[in-house]
């Protein structure tokens, strides 16, 4: 069982680097994009302690901003240095640099061993877990351009205008095509950013974005498109049927868009479950929780 592991990180660079020490076997490989708006400093500590490594990669940096396009750009970018090594990996499991893993390498493979083919992480759009008003079909349908690290969707009636203007603003929309139309013959599906999936839905996503520029080019102008161009592609794919929804990590939300930071009291809880791997973390803020899990999750 070979696993490759596409990490996407900005800061932490200690973190960073235990993460890759911690996940690392002979059947492992690494795959790293290092956000080009990092500073250098920062990106000399991520990247020099694990230059020594044979089996870790760093990828062509692009800007990747929160819930921008350059986040789905990164991934591409590293699902091609993985296709172009042929190396045949069993496993592509997409991190960020603020995951750990919460069960032994052993473990994970024999999850993933034991899993039959299937893929992790969809959900089909709208969705009542996307609770926007639109169940997440507003982050496609409206224009969404990014402005000095914010993404902002163009004249969204709902945010700019009052009530008793609306029938004037549909009218607008209508004529200036403000409103985007989906790709013909495509249902939108979405889910976690961060996902698990076999060789053949890796294969999948490279020769489909090769073939279908326009497509891609569609999602630059969604907001927070990786958690709907992958699954989006894969879900209106011959692979469906191999696709679940689990994403193999522990995750606590606040009423905020962001993830807890995990600390030291929440690793009993994060131990306790069935999960694969766990985020957010920041050694900044609790590194002792790292610690902690280490020593114990099961051999």
């Amino acid at each position: 069982m070979k696993i490759a592991y596409i990490t996407l990180a900005h800061k932490l660079p200690e973190q960073l680097v235990r993460l890759v020490r911690k996940l690392n076997t002979d059947a492992a490989s690494f795959f790293i994009h290092i956000d080009k708006k990092t500073d250098g400093e920062t990106y000399r500590k991520m990247t020099e302690p694990l230059r020594a490594y044979e089996n870790v990669y760093f990828l062509k940096r692009h800007m990747c901003s929160w819930r921008d396009f350059g986040v789905v750009e990164a991934t591409l970018e590293g699902i091609r240095k993985v296709l172009a090594l042929r190396l045949r990996y069993d496993y592509v499991i997409l991190l960020t640099g603020q995951d750990y893993p919460i069960k032994s390498n052993r473990h994970i493979q024999e999850v993933l061993q034991k899993s039959g083919g299937r893929s992790f992480r969809i959900l089909p759009l709208p969705s009542e877990r996307w609770s926007d008003g639109s169940g997440g079909l507003d982050r496609v349908t409206y224009w969404h351009f990014s402005y000095r690290g914010r993404r902002i969707p163009f004249l969204k009636r709902k945010q700019l205008l009052p009530s008793r203007l609306s029938s004037l603003w549909l009218a607008f929309a209508k004529v200036l095509r403000i409103h985007r139309k989906v790709p013909e013959n495509v249902r939108l599906f979405g889910g976690s950013a961060y996902w698990c999936l076999t060789r053949d839905c890796i294969e999948y996503v490279d020769e489909f974005a090769q073939r279908n520029a326009g497509f891609v080019k569609f999602f630059k102008h969604a907001f927070a498109p990786d958690e709907i161009f992958f699954q989006t592609v894969l879900m209106n794919s011959p692979l469906k049927n191999s696709l679940v929804d689990n994403n193999l990590r522990h995750i606590v939300w606040n009423d905020t868009p962001h993830p807890k930071i995990l600390c030291k009291q929440d690793a009993e809880e994060i131990i306790g479950t069935d999960k694969l791997f766990a985020r957010k973390f920041d050694m900044t803020i609790d590194a002792d929780v790292l610690d902690m899990i280490d020593w114990m999750k099961p051999l």
